[in-house]
């Protein structure tokens, strides 16, 4: 049986994603840990609600640097833009810190090079932020899957609808100058979710995107937000996702094919709809919570912390940050890319 040990918590980046990730630590698994210290560059943050409810006497320092010296951190989770993703997780891992790095691990292919070889080099803590798989109805989703509920599955398609007034809003305020910002902020998401369903990787992708908020928006800089791709997973899964920027509510919705039926779910959903060949549909309830996202940061958190508390001295799911990247980067490229070629290049089963 696993020792839970009681962590001291550092966040290098305190936006809005380090802040509820703080809230969800102080509110709910307070048994795990607390929140001992912050970085962020900006000298006058406002913290949410929560954080002065739950988050009590932390330190704050303004250069990430500072926080990985603090001897009481034992535990860092990275907040801040992908782009320096690469350079603070390995900074920590370096001090010693066991390390939770948000999605997008980093925001280009020889980053995420990089960063697996330093996490798989030597032993060391360190997962990937991914919650998405972490929400109940798509934990029951890979449940299904893997039980083999509907059989071999032969394709798979998933749509991720940000919602006109999110895209409108983010694309303008954090992402603009940005070109792959909302699509890779995004689609890391589902189409690490569709690999990490399969037990597979994308082997071949083709890929096209567009900026939508741009074109009605006037004419300066911002973020492609709209996204059609299809390929081909390494287990021969056909494979197909559409990023849209302009419904009137925030979705995200996978269909699985398989030889027994097909599976749909909705993330934010309380259920999973299992459709056989006779037009039957199974239904399996599961239980959302009020927590972030639907009780997925909870559930990511405390997995890491059991992770961390193991002890194995090895990554946990290195391979994930060439995966979870390599599809939509490849979108951008408006083109066929041999994703599987390159993945080989660098994760060595």
């Amino acid at each position: 049986m696993i020792e839970q040990k009681y962590h001291s918590i550092g966040i290098i980046g305190f936006g809005a994603r380090g802040q509820l990730l703080a809230e969800t630590i102080g509110a709910e698994i307070p048994e795990y840990g607390r929140v001992a210290a912050i970085a962020d560059i900006r000298e006058n943050l406002l913290f949410r609600q929560g954080v002065g409810i739950y988050c009590h006497n932390f330190k704050i320092y303004h250069d990430y640097r500072e926080l990985l010296e603090d001897k009481e951190i034992d535990t860092v989770i990275v907040e801040t833009y992908p782009e320096s993703h690469l350079e603070i997780s390995a900074a920590a891992i370096k001090a010693g810190k066991a390390v939770l790095c948000d999605k997008p691990a980093v925001a280009s292919l020889a980053d995420a090079e990089e960063l697996y070889k330093v996490v798989t080099s030597a032993p060391c803590a360190f997962q990937m932020g991914l919650n998405l798989p972490c929400r109940p109805a798509l934990i029951k989703t890979k449940e299904l899957l893997d039980s083999g509920a509907i059989g071999k599955v032969f394709s798979v398609r998933g749509c991720c609808d940000v919602g006109y007034a999110f895209a409108h809003d983010v694309i303008l305020r954090k992402f603009a100058g940005d070109p792959a910002g909302l699509i890779l902020g995004k689609l890391t998401h589902d189409t690490d979710f569709m690999q990490y369903c399969l037990n597979t990787y994308a082997e071949v992708v083709c890929g096209f995107t567009a900026n939508f908020q741009h074109r009605r928006h006037g004419t300066g800089e911002t973020s492609d937000d709209t996204a059609v791709i299809s390929g081909v997973m390494n287990n021969g899964v056909l494979f197909s996702q559409e990023l849209t920027s302009c419904g009137s509510a925030y979705s995200r919705k996978f269909t699985f094919f398989g030889e027994k039926g097909e599976l749909r779910v909705d993330s934010k959903e309380s259920f999973v709809e299992i459709i056989t060949p006779d037009n039957k549909c199974k239904r399996f309830d599961v239980t959302v919570s009020n927590g972030g996202h639907g009780g997925a940061d909870k559930t990511l958190l405390t997995s890491f912390l059991d992770y961390v508390d193991a002890g194995t001295g090895k990554a946990r799911w290195p391979e994930r940050i060439c995966s979870s990247i390599m599809i939509p980067l490849a979108a951008m490229k408006n083109d066929i890319v041999k994703t599987g070629e390159w993945y080989r290049s660098i994760v060595k089963n």
